[in-house]
């Protein structure tokens, strides 16, 4: 199952790039290889869009379930129960990734639940034909099976496997997509590990420590994966980037932020400054390959996660204390904004955009709240805002292009299989 999710077209590349490339946290570099250009525009269709991802997703799944269907060799006991709580939790991580891609968020409109979902596999029968389920029901299963998994996943799996507090960090990140905003506060509570300090910020970065971190997948030099790729490569020219952190979200980085300068760094390459995410750059074990191990779940989201759903509750002191939480931990000196209202659910949202750039959230982010994705057309990709600028500024809230086309091969091998309504390119 692990092995899978280390994929480029999984965790080791597409779903820590695509969410931020189809966002506003990135600006196409004019000099760059040219990648994902299609999908940065919204100009993609059946024949270009997230086949290899979706598949990798649903390979997750199927092994997942191969070791559920196997689970008998195994005698009853605590191994056992770990093992059965460790592939659930797998398969409902790998249908939470793949059905919030092709398929409306709840939490987005009334009328998502009743919308297609995507099909959800409880057999690894490679001979089935699924047909898509409405969204409401799909995430009823996805909760129905991360609860299963739960008491039965152990505390203490290693570095690198999902255990009870990985369970609990998706549980508050799906019931926030769901709306379901006390579910979110009561998973977030479970959660035991700490939060990640300013001290340590950097490091998580490039491997040095494991703070903050809740699961991730673990890369060395034997894997061929790099992770750090669809940002940028390093050249003894300098760091040649894909994409470049926008200039709207670089501005937005104050100087007393850590995560200004363990995110972003300001370098020419040919002749031309820019703003290169150097994120999944560099490790202390591989340096400057962009071979990094993936963050999949930190607590830093979990604090986001509970912030939020205290905020929609109307609960301003609680969610200003987990709000604070976070920000003591990013800023020197940090003195508390005591935001409430509005002002609050809008610094929390600030926050959120700022500590998980370029891990994959921001495309989701804007969809789960029905907000457009605005990238501003005065700014282009050098790093004084000057530049190339976009071509495409504006995707609107609720447009059918926030749920990506299904691939064409899956349509043409499966019968039940229907495509996204929208006029795709």
């Amino acid at each position: 199952m692990y092995v899978v999710m280390r994929r480029e077209s999984y965790y080791s590349g597409n779903l820590i790039s695509f969410p931020d490339v189809q966002s506003d946290n990135l600006t196409f570099k004019e000099a760059g290889r040219q990648t994902q250009r299609v999908a940065h525009e919204w100009r993609y269709n059946s024949n270009a869009t997230q086949g290899a991802f979706m598949a990798s997703c649903y390979s997750v799944a199927q092994r997942a379930n191969f070791v559920l269907e196997n689970i008998d060799r195994l005698e009853d006991g605590e191994f056992k129960d770990n093992i059965i709580g460790e592939a659930i939790a797998a398969r409902a991580l790998a249908h939470f990734d793949v059905v919030k891609t092709f398929a409306p968020i709840p939490s987005s409109s009334a009328s998502a639940n009743s919308a297609p979902g995507m099909p959800y596999m409880f057999s690894s029968d490679i001979n089935q034909l699924p047909s898509r389920i409405p969204v409401g029901e799909f995430y009823d299963n996805l909760v129905t099976d991360l609860t299963t998994a739960l008491p039965l996943i152990s505390a203490n799996n290693g570095s690198g496997r999902l255990n009870k507090d990985g369970v609990n960090a998706l549980l508050s990140r799906l019931y926030l997509y769901m709306g379901r905003w006390q579910d979110a506060i009561n998973a977030a509570n479970a959660v035991t590990t700490a939060t990640g300090t300013r001290a340590d910020f950097t490091g998580i970065w490039n491997d040095s420590n494991s703070s903050d971190i809740i699961f991730d997948i673990k890369l060395n030099q034997v894997n061929p994966e790099t992770p750090g790729v669809p940002y940028n490569q390093t050249l003894p020219s300098g760091i040649r980037s894909e994409y470049v952190c926008s200039f709207q979200l670089f501005q937005l980085y104050n100087n007393s932020d850590i995560r200004k300068t363990a995110y972003i760094t300001t370098a020419p390459f040919d002749g031309n400054n820019y703003n290169h995410v150097i994120k999944w750059l560099s490790s202390v074990n591989n340096q400057s390959t962009g071979r990094v191990n993936v963050k999949v779940l930190r607590k830093a989201e979990v604090l986001l996660n509970k912030a939020e759903a205290h905020a929609n509750l109307n609960q301003d002191v609680e969610a200003l204390a987990a709000l604070d939480e976070l920000r003591q931990n990013r800023y020197a000196p940090f003195v508390s904004g005591g935001e409430t209202g509005q002002a609050l659910k809008d610094a929390i949202q600030l926050e959120r955009r700022l500590e998980l750039a370029f891990e994959g959230h921001r495309f989701f982010d804007l969809k789960r709240q029905n907000k457009a994705i605005e990238r501003d057309p005065n700014y282009g990709d050098f790093a004084d805002g000057t530049g190339l600028l976009p071509l495409e500024p504006t995707l609107p809230a609720g447009d059918c292009r926030f749920n990506m086309p299904i691939p064409q091969l899956e349509l043409n091998v499966n019968p039940n299989m229907t495509q996204n309504e929208c006029t795709f390119y």
